[in-house]
């Protein structure tokens, strides 16, 4: 992608970058398309779509930025590392991080060129001729930026909520919607998103967003809004599309040599043997300091302990879960990261029927085995979870069980507003308001509107 595109997508520095670069924008080179006049065909569009998927496997995102922001801020996993990046990391994981603090500014820069470039797509699809094509790709970007804008939402709260492309002067009168205004927007993309994509991809196509992934990650925004009804409703067509399904083994799931199972409802592809498609070691994943009261709350058998003990390669220290033999070409590891799968799918069905009220023998029970049963571990029953509270703490549990360094730990806390307590279990005291992080610094100061675009609390 030329150089001017690359600017043009930077949204979140559209400011900074285009009040100096304005006018050189404004021609067109005759070897260079500019944005606007790059949208053509449908390989054009297929194009932008391929790169709001690239933005996912970037280290401002889920190769990097977002573990530390989603997993290693939690009781999962601790940053002890204080003099590593000039303690970046580390103050994020110990809540002293200020806004100012570069991996802020680079999640949401990421996130925010990955929406722009989907807005722009978007607002260009009518190159796109044949009807089911263009029905597949609005459906592809839809997911996608509804993607980036639930992770935006739940890290920073109120955030700017553009559905069409900003020009740079448009851009100095953002303002941070309110929460309830991207909810709605992310609720209306996935709806459309579920009924344009196809049930499932195939060969070079394996791993897009699909008719499956739209409608889970639609049940984690409902349950995160505590619509328990909505979520539990449309999660229940997920499992019943027996489009999916929970592997004998559960190591099998995270194998490379096994990708895009039958449990991946959606996960982030890399490959190790294509330069710049593969990754390093996954940080933090490298040797993890993991939270004893973690590592001790599986029973003896259950098959997911294993997967958190670690194991030597290339100087290195991997945990089995996301192992992979290096290339020898690129160094790289090639192992993909799963965002949504069918154990998470049962767990999050079987929280939102609880919250509808308690049955002991209802599907809610029902599901939650069928993952302890796949682990190994001793299925409940009645007399383990007599009520509604006691289920809701074993689901909360059974989460953190079958799901730790999957980026899902923190934003749980977060949502079960159990955050406090947890990290008062691995001696961190903290604040609700600490459940938002801050505002990046040169956003607040672009923008400089306090009313229209204020700091989050106490930062």
């Amino acid at each position: 992608m030329n150089k001017i595109l690359r600017l043009f997508f930077l949204l979140t520095t559209v400011v900074l970058y285009f009040s100096s670069c304005q006018k050189f924008l404004e021609i067109e080179p005759k070897s260079d398309p500019t944005t606007a006049s790059y949208y053509k065909t449908a390989d054009d569009i297929r194009n932008a779509i391929n790169g709001s998927y690239a933005s996912l496997q970037g280290r401002n995102q889920y190769m990097q930025h977002f573990i530390t922001l989603m997993e290693t801020r939690s009781d999962n996993v601790s940053d002890n590392n204080s003099g590593g990046n000039a303690g970046r990391d580390y103050n994020i994981d110990r809540f002293i991080a200020g806004s100012d603090n570069v991996v802020y500014l680079e999640a949401w820069q990421s996130i925010y060129n990955a929406i722009y470039r989907c807005n722009l797509a978007l607002a260009n699809l009518d190159v796109v001729t044949n009807t089911a094509q263009r029905n597949q790709y609005e459906g592809e970007l839809r997911f996608l930026r509804a993607l980036n804008y639930f992770n935006a939402v739940r890290l920073w709260g109120n955030i700017p909520l553009t559905l069409t492309p900003v020009s740079p002067e448009e851009s100095y009168s953002l303002i941070r919607n309110n929460q309830a205004e991207v909810y709605i927007a992310i609720e209306t993309d996935l709806r459309l998103a579920a009924a344009n994509l196809p049930l499932n991809f195939t060969g070079a196509d394996l791993g897009r967003a699909t008719q499956g992934s739209a409608k889970a990650l639609l049940g984690k925004v409902y349950l995160t809004e505590k619509k328990f009804v909505e979520a539990s409703g449309v999660l229940q067509e997920v499992i019943s599309s027996k489009q999916y399904d929970l592997l004998p083994n559960v190591a099998d799931v995270f194998s490379s040599a096994n990708k895009m199972n039958k449990e991946i409802v959606f996960a982030v592809r890399y490959n190790k043997s294509v330069v710049d498609e593969g990754h390093p070691v996954l940080t933090y994943f490298d040797g993890p300091v993991l939270d004893p009261a973690l590592l001790n709350a599986y029973q003896s058998g259950d098959a997911r302990r294993d997967l958190l003990n670690t194991v030597a390669s290339n100087s290195r220290n991997p945990v089995k879960k996301y192992f992979d033999s290096f290339d020898l070409n690129t160094n790289n590891v090639g192992n993909d990261f799963p965002l949504l799968r069918y154990a998470d799918v049962l767990l999050m069905c079987a929280e939102a029927l609880n919250e509808q009220g308690y049955s002991s023998t209802g599907l809610a029970i029902t599901y939650l085995n069928q993952v302890r049963i796949r682990a190994k571990a001793t299925e409940f029953i009645t007399a383990n979870l007599p009520d509604q509270g006691s289920f809701r703490n074993a689901v909360y549990q059974e989460r953190r069980l079958e799901l730790p360094l999957e980026c899902q730990r923190w934003f749980d806390l977060v949502r079960t507003n159990t955050a406090a307590q947890a990290m008062q279990a691995v001696s961190l005291t903290i604040q609700p308001w600490q459940y938002l992080y801050p505002i990046p610094l040169t956003e607040v100061q672009i923008v400089n509107n306090p009313q229209t675009f204020p700091q989050n609390p106490n930062y």
